[in-house]
């Protein structure tokens, strides 16, 4: 993989999807920070900034200098919320290209019930970021 000026941010890099990212770009060779609301040990070419979505604690400082960031972090509540913390704070230090993880069919499952809300309340969140990382204005990706 071509050489990045800065770390690759990864948002949620110990959760589901994430923990599988990591190993990933480092073996590509990549700089990685990660993005935990509780402190880790560094590891050889992983940094850990200790941060939470929901509060925007830390966050300026976990995004200051990435070259990408990678927002892999989600739950069933919050997302949009959450994604526009992480977009302010990436706005701010004029950050290259974030790229969004989503889910499959999150553009496709109506949410109009309280029922469909109960059982599909996770594709609504995870479209609502999708918005929020759209109309940030940063170049971006949305991967579902």
């Amino acid at each position: 993989m071509k050489s990045l000026d800065g770390p690759i941010l990864v948002t949620g890099g110990t959760g589901t999807l994430g923990r599988l990212l990591v190993p990933r770009l480092q073996d590509d060779g990549c700089k990685i920070r990660v993005l935990s609301r509780r402190g880790r040990e560094a590891r050889e070419g992983i940094e850990f900034a200790i941060g939470d979505l929901g509060t925007g604690d830390g966050i300026q400082a976990a995004v200051d200098e990435a070259a990408v960031i990678v927002h892999c972090a989600g739950s069933a509540k919050g997302d949009e919320d959450k994604a526009l913390s992480l977009v302010r704070a990436a706005s701010r230090v004029g950050a290259r290209h974030l790229v969004y993880i989503s889910v499959v069919g999150a553009d496709r499952v109506p949410v109009v019930s309280g029922v469909d809300r109960a059982m599909f309340g996770y594709f609504a969140s995870k479209l609502a970021a999708e918005r929020v990382v759209a109309d940030s204005g940063l170049p971006w990706t949305t991967l579902r």
